[in-house]
C-alpha cells in the first residue's frame, strides 16, 4: 500500500458507528476492527484490556484505558479466523483518543509494527477518533508508506 496514494472509503454507517463506539466508552479508548466483506463492510467492536493488563503489571503497562488500548487477543483471533473463513480483509483497526487529538501516536505505531519493523496489517488503515466531552471532535485514518517505512495520514471519504 502507498500510503501517499491511499484513499480511505467508508461507509457513513460504518463511519457513524466507529463513533457512537468512541461516544459510549468515553473516557475511555474504544477499539475495533473493520472487515472488508463482498456485501459490504462489516465493524466488529472489540474489548479494550488495557485496564486488566494496567492491574496485573503496572510497570510493563503503565498506562490504564483512558489513554491506551490493547484489543483483547482472543477477538483478535477470533476476526482473523472469521476473516480468513469468509475471505474477508481487513480493512480498518480503530481507536479513539479521549480528550485529545486524532494522531497517530508513537504508542500506536509501536502496536501497529512487527517486531522486524514492518507492518502486522500493512493493507489496513489505522483510524483514530478524537473525543471531547463525549463529543467526536475528529476522525484522522493513517496508513502504511512503504518509502517513508512509516504510517502517514490519509483522506477519509465517507459515502
Amino acid at each position: 500500500m502507498q500510503g501517499e496514494r491511499f484513499l480511505l472509503r467508508l461507509g457513513k454507517e460504518i463511519a457513524e458507528e466507529m463513533a457512537r463506539h468512541a461516544r459510549e466508552i468515553f473516557p475511555e479508548e474504544c477499539c475495533g476492527v473493520v472487515l472488508a466483506a463482498e456485501a459490504g463492510d462489516v465493524l466488529r467492536r472489540c474489548t479494550n484490556v488495557q485496564n486488566r493488563l494496567h492491574a496485573q503489571d503496572p510497570v510493563s503497562h503503565p498506562r490504564d484505558a483512558r489513554t491506551a488500548y490493547y484489543i483483547d487477543p482472543v477477538e483478535v483471533q477470533q476476526i482473523l479466523n472469521e476473516a480468513d473463513r469468509r475471505g474477508w480483509a481487513i480493512k480498518v483497526i480503530y481507536h479513539s483518543h479521549p480528550d485529545h487529538e486524532a494522531y497517530f501516536s508513537a504508542e500506536d505505531r509501536t502496536r501497529a509494527l512487527a517486531p522486524w519493523g514492518d507492518p502486522l496489517f500493512g493493507d489496513a488503515a489505522y483510524v483514530v477518533i478524537s473525543v471531547v466531552a463525549r463529543q467526536v471532535r475528529q476522525m484522522k485514518a493513517f496508513a502504511w508508506n512503504p518509502t517513508a517505512k512509516d504510517f502517514v495520514e490519509v483522506p477519509i471519504e465517507t459515502a
